[in-house]
């Protein structure tokens, strides 16, 4: 079976995905290129409830958000905190490689999650979604240009502008809810005592 059936066989692609992801997922950056210093990182945690085959179905783990002026890499962990996958985002591509040298490639990340998960996740528009410190966030928002989503912020951070805890819903084609806790943001410094 190839690797790319095997990703796209439910549960056990999950599994694969996650046992076959990138050997190190840390993103290669120029420390000298100013295009390669990270500007916005977010750190947390997700939980993904889904059906397939008409059984409920769910996961979770850790997620590492960095974006550059060039790209967005996500670094997905376990629970415990073993890196996992790493997706790389440009604004002409999504691509994972995985570490025996299969390397996956789409438009959109949602169209590659798509491919190896067998449903999409809103990467996209994430970083909307979790708001800014110049811009004021909704409570409660349906996403423009992605028909079906939904998004509730139902925890912030001491600016009330940005998102500590997102709840993202789609119905169809099937149920789908992403939960996304942030646990810390470089535009929301530490409180100081």
């Amino acid at each position: 079976m190839s690797v790319y059936a095997r990703l796209r066989s439910g549960t056990i692609g999950v599994v694969a995905l996650f046992l076959t992801a990138c050997a190190s997922v840390a993103p290669v950056r120029d420390a000298n290129n100013i295009d390669d210093k990270v500007q916005f990182s977010m750190d947390g945690r997700f939980a993904v409830q889904y059906i397939e085959n008409g059984e409920d179905k769910s996961m979770t783990g850790k997620m590492l958000w960095e974006e550059t002026r060039r790209a967005t890499d996500i670094t997905l962990s376990t629970p415990l905190g073993n890196a996992i996958a790493g997706l790389h985002i440009t604004p002409n591509e999504a691509r994972i490689k995985t570490s025996d040298g299969h390397l996956f490639v789409e438009n959109t990340p949602e169209e590659l999650m798509y491919r190896l998960l067998g449903y999409e996740l809103p990467f996209s528009n994430l970083r909307s979604m979790v708001g800014s410190s110049q811009k004021s966030l909704a409570e409660h928002t349906v996403l423009e240009g992605i028909e079906g989503w939904d998004v509730k912020v139902t925890n912030r951070f001491p600016n009330p502008n940005l998102a500590k805890k997102l709840i993202i819903t789609r119905i169809k084609p099937t149920p789908l809810t992403f939960t996304l806790f942030i646990d810390e943001r470089s535009d929301a410094p530490e409180p100081t005592e």
